[in-house]
């Protein structure tokens, strides 16, 4: 999915929310939050110039504007506290809805706990509170592909996993659990970002001991890129071979989305919340719905 002004937009309001609400941005002086944004406006307006012939993602264009996030804060992970806030706030939520009578019972139940973490980001148009967003029994499904998945997973010998945001991994864990337990002779090979990005999870982030148990179920790796989304033809080799090779991928989230709608495999499948217009314009689904999606080729919707 290529970059749109739309796109540029709101890479600049994440920059500017990030700076006037994070909880440390009460120690950022004036000057140095003006002069992030001044220089944000001017990386976005070089890219603005080259839209009209770009395929450029928007995960490959935030590099550079997180880049200068950090080198301005001198701070290489600026969204550190966050995504440890994210991983214990998603840990109370997951406590409250194992309460819920249809939690994990089935494989449809656990795809729809994984898609409801996807709801925390900090890099999409849409806003969310852990108060208020995570409503198991509301969830709706602008596509459910899961026979399509279930058939593919009969004869998989390895999964391929591409993990998204922070605390958001919790979730996964509920889904991977089930596919550990009713696929005893299943590989899954977990993947998370190469470096600290917006509140994408990486490897220092599972070092929190609320994540400890993905290491029971995975082979958790990184994928050595620094885009808030899989880009394969940033992957090194050995990634770009366990992508080439896995019996089935599932990559969560709008940025996974946007670097692999593009990429008509039999095996993969994008699971994702539609959190912008346009999103939702390119894939045909509504704003604010669940997708999971069998990215084969065919029209969406």
């Amino acid at each position: 999915m290529n970059l749109t002004h739309t796109c540029l937009e709101c890479l600049y309001k994440q920059i500017h929310n990030f700076l006037h609400t994070s909880a440390d941005s009460h120690t950022f002086q004036t000057h140095t939050r003006d002069e992030i944004l001044h220089r944000t406006k001017d990386l976005l307006h070089s890219l603005e110039q080259s839209l009209h012939n770009t395929t450029l993602t928007p995960p490959k264009a935030a590099i550079t504007i997180y880049k200068n996030l950090s080198k301005a804060l001198q701070n290489q992970d600026p969204y550190k506290h966050i995504k440890q806030q994210s991983i214990e706030s998603a840990a109370t939520i997951l406590a409250t809805l194992k309460d819920h009578k249809a939690y994990a019972e089935t494989l449809s139940d656990c795809i729809k706990v994984a898609v409801l973490g996807n709801v925390i980001d900090y890099g999409s148009q849409s806003s969310f509170s852990f108060e208020s967003s995570f409503d198991f029994g509301g969830l709706e499904f602008a596509r459910f592909d899961i026979e399509a998945f279930e058939m593919r997973l009969c004869n998989a010998k390895n999964l391929l996993y591409i993990a998204d945001n922070a605390g958001e991994n919790l979730f996964d864990i509920v889904l991977l659990q089930f596919l550990k337990n009713h696929y005893p002779n299943l590989h899954i090979t977990y993947l998370v970002r190469g470096a600290p990005i917006i509140n994408d999870v990486t490897l220092a982030d599972l070092a929190h001991p609320l994540c400890a148990e993905i290491y029971h179920l995975c082979d958790v790796r990184s994928s050595h890129i620094e885009s808030p989304g899989f880009i394969y033809d940033d992957a090194p080799k050995e990634i770009k071979d366990s992508f080439d090779s896995a019996d089935v991928i599932v990559a969560k989230g709008m940025g996974n989305y946007e670097c692999l709608e593009s990429i008509h495999k039999e095996n993969l499948f994008l699971l994702f919340k539609v959190k912008c217009s346009v999103v939702a314009a390119h894939s045909g689904f509504e704003l604010g719905k669940m997708v999971f999606l069998h990215n084969k080729g065919e029209v969406y919707a």
